[in-house]
């Protein structure tokens, strides 16, 4: 089997989270994986270039990789989400033009931007892979043939948090993302504030830039920043004792897929997030991690947590498992490999 996967970046996390990390085990089922990612990045631009010229480049970038596809013979074409963020869809039907099996994968609610290019894209291709139990309920609407891919880790190069060491300093509540999410924290603010008043802790935030941390309203407590880097990742949100998710419960909040809590959960970090679609689904209230739906909540979970490292031992070691069983790329890769067996398979 030839599959050519069209991606937004090597550096995107649906890229990464979707395709890239399913990769050594889908070559180990003799599948045949051509990776084409847009230049520059999907939601990246060349800055000297400038925002339109760089749109520009990444068009004759996909026109490059489709001239590719029409001369090297695949069996499917899997388009990783969309290929460019915007609401013309005419690059994807270009490449399901193609003679070959084709399939859409989503892990966000790209409906709700682009709702007729979805509706297209989604009645055009042979599979559609979603994310969550929403996304799929959402996809069905648009095409019969729609199966479930949880977004998972590859749990193995997560290093479970060492907990035969007595905590030493103080306990580190973490939150790793995009820029564009951090206004997300806001909701949890009001109860970090008032633990600053009570505890000793420390706000750790990775992201790109540290400029949007100055408009959260943090009082009192120590805030430290890392800039995201993939070659450090593991290692920086192993400095995490807590791991927040706090998100706004909207529209586009309630198709995400939980990718943040996964991440603090195969850690072993335990997570504190708002109940907001899969989370809810994910965790399992003071077993493998804290629903908080309200100032209250936050308050009253982190107190938990930050005054117990027996229960952050018991809550973290919890997730680990539950990621292990339901949320790790190597077992799930078999649900994948087995949807592209079928769709090429489909007469």
């Amino acid at each position: 089997m030839r599959v050519l996967f069209l991606i937004s970046g090597k550096n995107v996390p649906s890229s990464r989270f979707r395709v890239l990390n399913y990769l050594p085990w889908l070559q180990q089922a003799g599948i045949s994986c051509t990776v084409l990612a847009s230049y520059p990045e999907k939601y990246e631009h060349i800055p000297w270039l400038g925002y339109r010229l760089s749109y520009l480049l990444k068009r004759i970038t996909r026109y490059v990789h489709y001239l590719y596809a029409c001369l090297k013979p695949f069996d499917l074409i899997f388009i990783e989400r969309e290929i460019f963020d915007v609401p013309a869809y005419d690059m994807e039907l270009l490449f399901l033009n193609r003679p070959a099996k084709s399939i859409l994968d989503i892990d966000d609610a790209i409906f709700l931007r682009y709702p007729e290019k979805f509706q297209a894209l989604a009645a055009k291709v042979d599979l559609l892979i979603a994310g969550n139990q929403n996304l799929v309920d959402e996809a069905r609407k648009y095409n019969d043939q729609v199966r479930l891919l949880p977004t998972s880790v590859i749990t193995s190069k997560y290093p479970l948090k060492d907990y035969r060491q007595p905590p030493s300093g103080k306990p580190v509540i973490g939150w790793t993302g995009l820029d564009t999410n951090i206004p997300n924290i806001q909701l949890v603010v009001p109860a970090l504030n008032r633990l600053a008043e009570k505890y000793e802790f420390a706000l750790c935030i990775i992201s790109a830039t540290p400029k949007p941390i100055a408009e959260l309203s943090l009082e009192g407590i120590e805030i430290r920043h890392l800039v995201w880097q993939p070659e450090t990742e593991y290692q920086d949100l192993s400095a995490f004792d807590i791991g927040i998710m706090p998100l706004e419960d909207d529209e586009w909040s309630r198709y995400k897929c939980g990718l943040k809590l996964l991440q603090y959960m195969a850690l072993g970090i335990p997570a504190v997030a708002s109940p907001v679609g899969v989370n809810a689904e994910i965790i399992d209230q003071g077993v493998n991690g804290f629903c908080a739906e309200n100032t209250e909540a936050w308050y009253a979970s982190l107190e938990q947590l930050l005054t117990s490292p027996e229960l952050r031992k018991s809550i973290g070691l919890s997730g680990r498992k539950t990621v292990e069983e339901q949320f790790d790329v190597e077992r799930n890769s078999q649900r994948l490999i087995q949807f592209l067996d079928e769709t090429l398979d489909e007469t």
